[in-house]
């Protein structure tokens, strides 16, 4: 920060100062913005991943064979801890613009928001990809065979059909 303030004297302009100053501290407050959101969409992928985990642990209990979805939610698991590495990388980031001097200077903020803007897709992909097999685990659980009912279920009473009279013909008058 300190170095930014002795890049910053070098400019001559005051507007020119101002500006940069802004977008500095704009892309520092994106930056800090987009990790409490990506951290927040973590923690409610990851609450949902727990209460598919039940479901499954319930299904099991049922007699599902649920052999096909566990290894889904060790790559959910994995993808999850990916994602918040991801996200603990790009909070420790900090993104300065290098002045040099005012010819350039417009170049140079390009290049610091373009790679604000190229970290910040890196971690969203690894978010969506984290959403993505924890989608892939409910939609797994939501295929699997429905269990048969056990034998200690009793099934329901049905109602058997009573003997009923056949019509005896009636007699038809003689003529």
């Amino acid at each position: 920060q300190q170095e930014f303030k002795l890049q910053i004297a070098k400019i001559k302009d005051e507007r020119k100062k101002q500006i940069v100053e802004r977008v500095d501290q704009s892309m520092d407050n994106l930056n800090d913005r987009m990790v409490k959101h990506f951290t927040q969409v973590l923690d409610k992928t990851e609450a949902v991943l727990k209460r598919v985990g039940d479901r499954i642990d319930r299904a099991e209990e049922r007699g599902a064979d649920v052999a096909s979805v566990r290894p889904l939610i060790d790559e959910a698991i994995k993808a999850i801890g990916a994602a918040r590495e991801a996200v603990r990388v790009q909070a420790g980031k900090t993104y300065t613009i290098k002045v040099t001097d005012e010819a350039t200077l417009k170049n140079r903020v390009g290049e610091a928001r373009q790679l604000l803007r190229k970290d910040l897709k890196v971690v969203q992909d690894a978010v969506k990809a984290a959403h993505e097999a924890v989608r892939k685990v409910a939609v797994a659980l939501a295929q699997l065979p429905k269990p048969s009912p056990s034998p200690s279920v009793s099934p329901s009473p049905t109602v058997s059909p009573s003997p009923t009279e056949s019509p005896s013909p009636t007699p038809t008058p003689a003529q």
